[in-house]
């Protein structure tokens, strides 16, 4: 039986087979308390597994028991006839599993499920740019049998649909004009009949503007905002910014029931973190003032707005709670630990590895290099220029970050010419391709001749013009061409075109060696298995990144041990970013993890088992390295 499952341009997707995937692995599951959905996994005959027999044999228990975690916090039971979705007991929730762990399809098969009880619900689906291609492979892949109508940005439609209208005897409209009537015309349809509706946030923010003139824009603006019944929210946590201006959007959403995911759901502190669980559970407001605030008990009715009660709750949440936690004494912190855990408890649901145990392997190593001497000559400047300043200056980070790969990349910066004169820009231009003056790309170069006849690489980067130099110069070293053996993909690539791109550095026997990648354009959500090597240029504030960066290529599917190599400047701000992250991730392991979590030092050990990192270093005679450290606590 064929089902329709995917509409994005007025024409059906079909697939005709699935595939199997293994059942039976577990993982650690916090906050959500399975001893009151049941000691197992239901039976399907009397309840809401009924519904999908034939998707449940493909899910993970991981994700059964998510399953059931997404039905008791939405309807409030897994029983129809004890349902009750308006009910104080159901509200928003959490899906904080680790990358790669299935979360798109565990949602598919919720949403399959779920529209067959509560049709008229209307789920809306939004998700960053750079996963929406995932999201259109998945639907079709697993053959959700509901209508799914996809929202295309502005530029990926015009690629979508490239001559799909005709137009005899009539002017032709724009194209801007052809893709607002698409997105009316779906829209409309989503609200009319039982369907998903899926869309990235820049296009979610873009038609929710409420002070247009044109009234068919104020209508898409108030169907999006009162029809949702329920919301999901791929890598949820981004939109964390109390200032974010998506975020304040998104809480206009008038729906409570919300599904937000995220593999890395605490991401640099507790202030966001309470966003993120606000944006998730809009009831958590008012959960943390019924259980901190002592005049909120007394009072039966709070008549303040939303957003004074908001910013009181954020208050209470940092002095009461994330103090603690971030506290030295020892039983402080357990105290704030565990004041958070009992008020998340039952709407969070953890889970951390279990599948990636049948995985090869994962070694990841932090190499602190030596800077040439005319890295070391700038790297000084800008830091005793960085003295004068309080904090961080995200101009002189920049140049930093840009030196301490090759010093040439300073003149790529607007802000090179404030703290350089042109006759210093000039000289840089002169060694822009002898990658002798860079320890980083020296690195670089190094590792991809020795594994590229055996394996794929990956690097990372967060800003672009590194990346633009690594092509010119493989180009120039190993006589490789730019979207054949060199594939590139940054933000600037429209949702399809981007999905071409991976696809070609996953296509078995492919030309494609090495894929230059702006960390902010695929670190989430998508899946890159093809390389075994992932190299991370530079550093990030954010300890999300990093990890959400290395299970692209860790993650189901994987068919090789996956080595990760962070390179970092020493004696740099580099060395001080990484501290700092170590210690939010450490933040984060403790709030997500009953078992004790040791001190970050513990972490890291001064040892190489990776052969060709050890032959590397063997033949460095220029003494590129100041230290190289294994993260036992990362690897596998």
């Amino acid at each position: 039986m064929e089902h329709k499952t995917w509409i994005a341009d007025g024409n059906s997707c079909y697939r005709d087979e699935t595939e199997n995937k293994a059942d039976g692995e577990e993982g650690l599951n916090l906050f959500c308390d399975y001893t009151t959905i049941q000691a197992r996994l239901s039976e399907e005959s009397d309840n809401v597994w009924a519904l999908i027999p034939e998707l449940r044999k493909k899910l993970h228990f991981h994700q059964k028991r998510a399953f059931e975690f997404l039905w008791l916090n939405i309807a409030g039971s897994l029983i129809p006839a004890l349902m009750e979705p308006s009910s104080r007991k159901t509200g928003g929730c959490v899906v904080s599993h680790s990358p790669g762990s299935g979360k798109t399809f565990l949602i598919i098969a919720f949403l399959a499920s779920y529209l067959k009880l509560f049709p008229g619900k209307r789920p809306l689906v939004l998700a960053p740019k750079t996963t929406l291609y995932t999201w259109y492979k998945e639907f079709i892949k697993w053959e959700i049998p509901v209508p799914v109508h996809l929202i295309h940005g502005r530029r990926s439609y015009r690629v979508f649909k490239k001559n799909a209208v005709k137009f005899h005897g009539v002017p032709r409209p724009s194209q801007d004009v052809m893709h607002v009537l698409d997105c009316l015309d779906k829209i409309q349809k989503w609200h009319a009949q039982p369907s998903v509706l899926v869309m990235g946030y820049t296009s979610f923010l873009t038609l929710m503007r409420e002070d247009s003139k044109f009234e068919h824009r104020k209508f898409m603006a108030k169907v999006l905002r009162e029809s949702p019944g329920l919301l999901v929210l791929d890598e949820g946590h981004n939109p964390r910014s109390t200032k974010s201006r998506l975020r304040k959007v998104l809480m206009k959403v008038e729906t409570d029931l919300r599904i937000l995911l995220s593999g890395t759901l605490f991401q640099n502190n507790f202030c966001e973190y309470f966003n993120t669980l606000c944006l998730a559970r809009p009831k958590f407001v008012f959960e943390v003032l019924r259980r901190l605030d002592p005049k909120y008990k007394r009072k039966k009715r709070f008549d303040k707005a939303r957003n004074l009660l908001e910013n009181r709750a954020r208050k209470l949440f940092l002095d009461k709670i994330a103090r603690k936690i971030d506290a030295s004494v020892g039983e402080e912190r357990m105290e704030g630990l565990n004041m958070l855990r009992k008020i998340t408890n039952g709407f969070i649901d953890v889970y951390e590895g279990g599948n990636f145990d049948c995985l090869p392997g994962l070694q990841i190593y932090t190499l602190m290099m030596n800077s040439t001497d005319i890295q070391h000559e700038i790297l000084v400047k800008l830091h005793k220029i960085m003295s004068t300043y309080t904090g961080y200056p995200l101009e002189l980070e920049l140049l930093i970050t840009l030196a301490s790969i090759h010093p040439s990349l300073v003149r790529t910066s607007n802000c090179s010419a404030k703290f350089f004169s042109t006759e210093e820009l000039l000289e840089l231009e002169k060694i822009k391709f002898d990658f002798r003056k860079g320890s980083k790309v020296m690195f670089v170069l190094n590792l991809v001749y020795r594994i590229i006849k055996n394996e794929k690489v990956l690097i990372f980067c967060h800003n672009i013009a590194p990346i633009y130099l690594l092509a010119e110069m493989f180009e120039r070293i190993f006589r490789w061409r730019k979207g054949r053996e060199i594939l590139v993909l940054t933000g600037d690539l429209e949702l399809f075109e981007r999905g071409r791109v991976m696809d070609k550095f996953e296509e078995p026997g492919g030309a494609s060696r090495v894929l230059l990648a702006s960390i902010t354009a695929c670190a989430e959500g998508i899946s890159l298995t093809a390389a075994s090597r992932v190299i991370l240029l530079d550093s990030e504030w954010n300890p999300s990144k990093t990890k959400q960066a290395i299970a692209r290529a860790f993650r189901p599917g994987q068919q090789k041990v996956v080595y990760v190599y962070q390179l970092l400047a020493t004696g740099t701000l580099e060395e001080d970013k990484y501290r700092r992250t170590t210690w939010k991730e450490w933040v984060s392991s403790m709030i997500f993890s009953e078992a004790f979590v040791e001190d970050p030092s513990q972490w890291q050990a001064e040892k190489i088992e990776d052969d060709v990192l050890r032959e590397i270093v063997a033949e460095d005679k220029v003494k590129s390295f100041h230290m190289i450290m294994k993260n036992e606590k990362a690897s596998t």
